[in-house]
């Protein structure tokens, strides 16, 4: 097994992080992940062909399923109270203090975040099965995806997304037309990150914004856990950033960072601890969630968000 060369500078990657299996799918071959030491990355080194990834995202991979469906009863007025702790007008909302509201929306976005009002054109990068796309929709906004696995495509052209068939790095994109750009955990999953990234700034109007979800391999989880954390998701999840690489990779792509938030998590812990001793339930998912609240406060979450917008030239 050879160091591989990181996608960022393109120099050769000196140590070696972790070498694991892949524990989602039981795959027991392992894989490596190497530091690149100018750049805080770290790089799986593993072969990657069409018949191995057609493996590592199998027919029962969760993000390429989900769908979205509107809530019905009592979970519709809660849904609709948290939208318009967002900002969207929804007159079907439970009448709660403002503050309230904001409240359970900023809690609400740690798993699910859309822009701020008013819609306008957005590209989700990664969208899977366009579940996030078809929530936005519903919004008022006009969703365009790109997603390279074709059956997950079909599943978001379904539910109304615009789906292009394509890598992030090969997308065909109009130039300066998206108000937004999000990649919710798909960086991560792209083997040049710098490339995809270009291409989407080109895509983004001037005073657009980028919104980038990745894993933090620099947070407690990664430490505490080792192999087992459960972000480390090889062998797909080629390139594990930090707070410092995942700022070098939107700069070298021409963004500027406006923020770069910890996002609580409760996977991190929950899935190495099943990962581990074969334990995932109620108990193991409320340790997940004390940790990672825990850990995004002190600014080391196991999510790390970034909001960025196209540099000045």
């Amino acid at each position: 097994m050879s160091n591989p060369r990181c996608p960022l500078c393109g120099r050769a990657t000196t140590r070696l992080l972790i070498f694991a299996p892949d524990y989602r799918t039981g795959d027991a071959r392992r894989h490596g992940v190497w530091l690149c030491p100018h750049c805080d990355v770290g790089v799986t080194a593993s072969a990657w062909d069409d018949q191995i990834r057609s493996r590592a995202y199998d027919q029962g991979y969760e993000p390429h399923l989900t769908r979205s469906r509107p809530a019905a009863g009592l979970r519709s007025r809660v849904a609709a109270t948290i939208r318009a702790g967002f900002g969207y007008p929804q007159p079907h909302a439970l009448p709660l203090p403002d503050a309230l509201a904001r409240l359970l929306a900023r809690i609400r976005g740690w798993t699910w975040h859309p822009p701020t009002p008013p819609p306008g054109r957005l590209l989700d990068v990664g969208c899977g099965s366009g579940a996030y796309g078809a929530s936005l929709i519903r919004l008022g906004w006009r969703v365009d995806g790109v997603e390279p696995d074709a059956r997950a495509a079909a599943l978001a052209r379904q539910q109304g997304v615009n789906v292009q068939t394509a890598r992030a790095e090969d997308a065909k994109l109009p130039r300066a037309a998206y108000d937004v750009i999000t990649l919710w955990h798909s960086l991560e999953h792209m083997e040049n990150p710098l490339a995809a990234l270009r291409n989407l700034r080109s895509a983004l109007k001037p005073e657009g914004l980028l919104l980038v979800e990745v894993p933090n391999r620099a947070g407690w989880g990664a430490a505490l856990t080792c192999e087992y954390w459960y972000h480390w998701d090889l062998p797909r999840h080629r390139v594990h950033f930090t707070p410092a690489s995942l700022s070098l990779a939107l700069a070298e792509a021409g963004f500027h960072v406006h923020r770069m938030q910890h996002i609580p998590n409760p996977h991190g812990l929950a899935g190495a601890l099943n990962y581990r001793f074969g334990r995932r339930n109620a108990l193991t998912l409320a340790l997940g969630w004390l940790f990672g609240t825990t850990a995004a406060f002190f600014h080391r979450g196991d999510v790390i968000r970034a909001v960025a917008q196209p540099s000045k030239v």
